[in-house]
């Protein structure tokens, strides 16, 4: 117990040295400067308006302009006009100094928070990134700028695109679009996937996306979705039996004949345009929606158990706890 205290305020102590790090005032009035949302230090220094913005939008409701105005005022002990202060806010400028304050602060507040055993083959993996997008409502005069895919009910709409790696338990990559752009083209660049786990939902089945992971040396574990119809060259039951009737089959000539109560691992392969595909696929009966479920993945089964893949996917729920924080 005295151990976990101890490590409790060591965690603590580590986190407060880099919030002061990320906020320092002698490093963010120079980067506005060379941002150039000042030229000189004036009452609204950049570290003030910063800091106020982040202490207004994390610790209260923040329903207008004048709320973060007064919050300013309360932080910094002034009396700044609401005009003056929505002129700094209204700089080109100011956007790209919470751009790189944001990205700054990514990079110098995360911990390792999520460790496996020694044993575990999931402890060589450089991260576990996750990605997954969620939607926002705005006021419908931005819908020129953002629309929204549902213009009847939301005329404007914006996208959150996220990645976030578990094991720091932070957001890695955020990009904000309209909601109407597609959400493949804001996937995770395959290239920087190399040694790294990649979680996905079935919005992610795309195969020339996976295969490009697998070639530039990263895993994934990408839920499928019905209608994917491979050819099967090899299953193995989770007794550890391997039926031969389901070799050198289609999955939709299979699918009545898998079993229900263990799960299957199937070796499947796909060919497009002349490239084949060879993965693995888990199939497990879901009995309270009555149908199959479908984890696709490139990780080698001699390593990596068919509960292994199971029980990993489960970790993809983290981006979703994410968006409702």
């Amino acid at each position: 117990m005295i151990q976990a205290e101890q490590m409790d305020k060591e965690r603590i102590m580590a986190a407060a040295a880099k919030f002061q790090k990320v906020f320092s005032e002698s490093d963010l009035n120079a980067l506005g400067k060379e941002i150039g949302l000042c030229e000189r230090e004036r009452t609204i220094t950049p570290f003030k308006l910063a800091l106020s913005i982040v202490t207004s939008l994390a610790c209260n409701q923040v329903e207008s302009l004048a709320d973060l105005q007064r919050e300013f005022n309360a932080l910094s002990e002034t009396k700044i006009g609401y005009k003056a202060f929505y002129n700094q806010l209204a700089k080109e400028e100011f956007p790209e100094m919470m751009l790189a304050i944001t990205s700054l602060a990514i990079k110098q507040m995360s911990f390792n928070v999520l460790g496996f055993r020694e044993s575990s083959p999931f402890r060589n993996f450089k991260q576990i990134q996750v990605h997954d997008g969620s939607s926002f409502a705005l006021k419908d005069a931005l819908e020129d700028i953002f629309p929204g895919r549902f213009s009847a009910v939301s005329p404007a709409a914006v996208e959150l695109h996220t990645t976030m790696d578990l094991l720091s338990d932070t957001a890695v990559r955020i990009v904000l679009t309209a909601d109407t752009e597609s959400e493949q083209a804001n996937f995770p660049d395959p290239r920087q996937l190399k040694d790294c786990l990649f979680l996905g939902d079935r919005g992610f089945v795309n195969l020339s996306y996976m295969h490009e992971v697998d070639q530039n040396g990263g895993s994934f574990i990408i839920r499928g979705k019905k209608g994917l119809n491979p050819w099967v060259m090899d299953a193995w039951c989770e007794d550890g039996s391997r039926p031969r009737r389901f070799r050198n089959k289609t999955l939709n000539e299979i699918l009545h004949r898998l079993p229900k109560r263990q799960a299957t691992d199937l070796e499947v392969g796909w060919d497009v345009d002349g490239v084949p595909m060879i993965f693995r696929m888990i199939v497990t009966w879901n009995s309270q929606t009555k149908e199959f479920q479908y984890l696709i993945t490139n990780l080698d089964c001699r390593q990596f158990s068919l509960r292994d893949v199971c029980l990993a996917y489960h970790l993809r729920w983290q981006v979703e706890l994410l968006f409702k924080e």
